[in-house]
């Protein structure tokens, strides 16, 4: 992951903005005098992305499709999405 400081960040903030949303490529933003304030420019198709995937790790989806993916004798495609 690429680390810029917040001053350079302010400079070229259209740019790491266009950087970020093309590549999906997170990018930290670090303060050159405290390293623990530090922020993370990501995406937000990446962002949503990932809310997604902990909304469904949270309601146990996940957990359900890995049951099936190991269960040789259920079909993927006769699985029922919306009752997960």
């Amino acid at each position: 992951m690429e680390t810029v400081t917040p001053t350079n960040a302010r400079k070229n903030l259209y740019n790491i903005i266009r950087q970020v949303t093309s590549s999906s490529v997170p990018i930290e933003i670090t303060s050159t005098k405290d390293k623990n304030e530090s922020v993370v420019m990501i995406g937000k198709n990446d962002w949503n992305a990932i809310q997604e995937t902990l909304y469904l790790q949270n309601a146990g989806v996940l957990d359900r499709i890995r049951q099936f993916n190991d269960d040789e004798t259920e079909v993927l495609g006769d699985i029922d999405w919306d009752t997960l």
